[in-house]
């Protein structure tokens, strides 16, 4: 929430609001009473996106910037849910790439109750409609695990949307991921090439047999680590679900912390200690290539060696 000047209010329409009637969201988050409302948008008082809005059963979109022409303590705004910080890793007016924290969700859950925390792609979308002061178009091209940290990239425009997701399904997208791992592998770079299928003795675990989909991880050993820990970087050419994690546990390698895929030494660490690094992919604009790199967060971090460097490819 900011406030242009004293005389006006500005709010971020959150998701448990998304699909109000524009008078209901106004009596819903202000003290305002229903007919209070209907009185302030049929005098041309508020705006939704910088547009004077005066048809009272319009709907709202989670994102849609509302201003009111009104001081907040005469609105008697209710407390909205922070909208928290975002850290774009690029943005341009055909894309963004921002840098997902480790334990939430990448887009909301099938029937998410109100209230409960915020999707990153939620959070992404909220910050940018604060900042610009209207509802931008934004488009997840790919998720990542909750438990995951790492490059998300989302569509600008509509218009880069088609080119974005093509790329991605053509893999004409490059993945990098750091990961630290139990075990020294025996060789310095090899390649992971095992069809990956739904386990079917868990409802939520992947496993590698002949009746998956092809898949294939290619992994280089950046360095040993102590305590019979190393990091590795992982160069995906597929793109199934839980790739890293299921060819890592496969080889005799798991991402340390990971529970589902027999860490050993989970109680170490709050999460897998996995990352997306790194995203390479043709601009949609220029056909250049783009590369963007997200620096770990401290949990994985703190396994670094003093000096140090992360390739950034």
């Amino acid at each position: 929430m900011s406030e242009p000047n004293s005389n006006t209010t500005r709010f971020v329409v959150p998701p448990d609001h998304d699909g109000e009637r524009f008078d209901v969201l106004l009596s819903s988050v202000t003290s305002l009473s229903r007919r209070a409302a209907r009185r302030l948008i049929s005098d041309g008082k508020v705006r939704r996106n910088g547009d004077i809005l005066r048809v009272q059963s319009r709907s709202v979109a989670a994102g849609d910037v509302v201003e009111v022409s009104s001081a907040e303590a005469e609105l008697g705004l209710k407390p909205l849910p922070p909208l928290g910080e975002v850290e774009l890793l690029f943005e341009d007016r055909w894309l963004v790439v921002a840098a997902k924290p480790a334990g939430i969700l990448s887009q909301p859950a099938e029937g998410r109750p109100p209230g409960d925390p915020l999707a990153f792609d939620q959070l992404v979308l909220l910050a940018l409609a604060h900042r610009d002061g209207r509802r931008p178009f934004l488009r997840m091209v790919h998720r990542l695990d909750r438990l995951t940290s790492g490059a998300i990239l989302f569509a600008r425009s509509p218009d880069s949307l088609p080119h974005l997701s093509r790329a991605w399904s053509d893999g004409r997208v490059g993945r990098y991921y750091l990961a630290v791992v139990e075990g020294h592998p025996e060789t310095d770079a090899f390649p992971i090439d095992l069809p990956i299928a739904r386990d079917r003795d868990h409802r939520w675990r992947f496993t590698c047999h002949d009746s998956g989909k092809s898949a294939r991880t290619d992994i280089e050993v950046l360095v040993p680590l102590a305590d019979q820990l190393a990091l590795i970087g992982c160069r995906l050419a597929t793109g199934r679900t839980h790739q890293v994690r299921v060819h890592l546990a496969a080889v005799g390698h798991p991402v340390l912390g990971d529970r589902l895929y027999d860490s050993k030494r989970a109680h170490l660490v709050q999460r897998p200690m996995l990352h997306a690094a790194s995203l390479t992919l043709p601009h949609p604009s220029t056909g250049d290539q783009l590369h963007v790199f997200c620096p770990p967060p401290a949990d994985i971090a703190g396994f670094l060696p003093e000096g140090f460097r992360i390739p950034e490819s």
